[in-house]
């Protein structure tokens, strides 16, 4: 692809192109149908952020302190300040050239068909209400105020409400007070419309991502599992599935506490520092604290799953929640291999699979929507 067309491209992604540039990126197009082809996938904006995400893979026997260094990406679409780089032109054109061969496979290929291709997850939760009803939410946030919410006039204000993530969904919700929250796959938050007494309380079962709005009169108050965080305004992950064994409670910055559930003294509170994790094994309801990197345990925010020491089984669980599908470990020893790495949390399946047979020793096969786990 010429270079000039190139930079064009650039300038439109970006929003710098003047109208003169537009008409002749426009007739460039026009000239043929492979043009139009390439233009298109160069403005496939989760293709590029599998791309840039894929540049960014780590290799899982590099040292942590390199794996560490290739974080950073900080929000779910990274790829509009990627393109903004000054290097912007020759990714773009080496890009393209990638993308032309790719439009035709090759023999050797034998790529998945659509209907049987494992897609990563979406935007999407159902809204549950006190009366029962569901409300299928595909948008990008729910917000409660009845100005900024799609379903005002369905929501009682005075009853707990229901937010679910499916596995293959995730979904933000900014909360009465202003408190953000992220869940990821599979989980489920049971909030209040309004918070009306001296606290604010919710219910959490899977993982989820709080920005607590600051409130030192009324703390924050995250129940799961037999635990209690108690906040005041701060920012957290909490990861509380009810197929696992213990609860993970990570701290960005702020400060907050932890108690067994229906502990009322504040005297038995366990206090968190940022860069710190709990673990609560629910069998014994004891609390462990370790130092973590918080950028790992909260990347599944940031379009990328980075795996910390992690068995193959772990990680093996952690994206069938998000791309919904089951797997079988053929070699069972395989299970617990431990790996150390990046995957990419929005591209196909197929391209993680690529992903782990470059790793070596290691054949995902897929039947229907289940993985087979296998050595080579």
């Amino acid at each position: 692809m010429d270079e000039d067309i190139s930079l064009l491209i650039c300038k439109q992604l970006v929003g710098s192109i003047t109208a003169d540039e537009q008409r002749v990126l426009d007739e460039w197009r026009r000239q043929s149908k492979y043009n139009e082809a390439v233009y298109q996938r160069l403005h496939d904006n989760e293709r590029l952020l599998v791309e840039h995400n894929r540049d960014r893979l780590t290799d899982y026997k590099r040292p942590l302190a390199d794996m560490k260094q290739r974080l950073g990406i900080g929000s779910r679409r990274p790829w509009r300040r990627w393109l903004a780089a000054a290097a912007l032109t020759g990714l773009i054109a080496g890009a393209a050239v990638w993308w032309q061969h790719s439009l035709v496979p090759s023999a050797e290929e034998a790529p998945l068909q659509a209907s049987t291709e494992i897609r990563p997850g979406t935007t999407q939760a159902t809204l549950t209400l006190s009366s029962g009803e569901t409300i299928e939410l595909k948008n990008d946030t729910l917000y409660p105020r009845p100005e900024r919410t799609e379903v005002p006039s369905k929501v009682s204000k005075s009853e707990l409400a229901t937010l679910t993530t499916p596995r293959g969904g995730e979904f933000r919700i900014v909360l009465e007070d202003g408190t953000e929250v992220w869940l990821n796959a599979a989980s489920r938050l049971v909030y209040p419309e309004v918070f009306d007494g001296q606290e604010r309380r919710v219910e959490l079962e899977g993982e989820a991502y709080f920005k607590v709005a600051k409130n030192a009169e009324r703390p924050f108050i995250v129940s799961s599992g037999g635990q209690e965080v108690h906040v005041y305004g701060t920012e957290f992950n909490v990861h509380a599935y009810s197929d696992e064994p213990a609860i993970y409670t990570t701290l960005v910055n702020g400060s907050i506490a932890l108690r067994l559930a229906g502990d009322s003294l504040q005297s038995r509170e366990l206090q968190l520092t940022p860069g710190h994790q709990t673990q609560f094994t629910i069998v014994d309801s004891q609390f462990t604290i370790k130092e973590v990197d918080t950028g790992v345990v909260t990347s599944w925010r940031s379009g990328v799953f980075v795996f910390e020491d992690q068995t193959l089984e772990q990680i093996m669980h952690t994206l069938s929640r998000w791309y919904d599908f089951e797997y079988e470990f053929r070699d069972r020893q395989l299970a617990a291999t431990v790996f150390m790495g990046s995957i990419p949390k929005y591209g196909t399946f197929s391209e993680v699979s690529d992903i782990f047979h470059k790793l070596g020793g290691i054949r995902l096969h897929q039947q229907g929507r289940k993985i087979i786990i296998s050595a080579k």
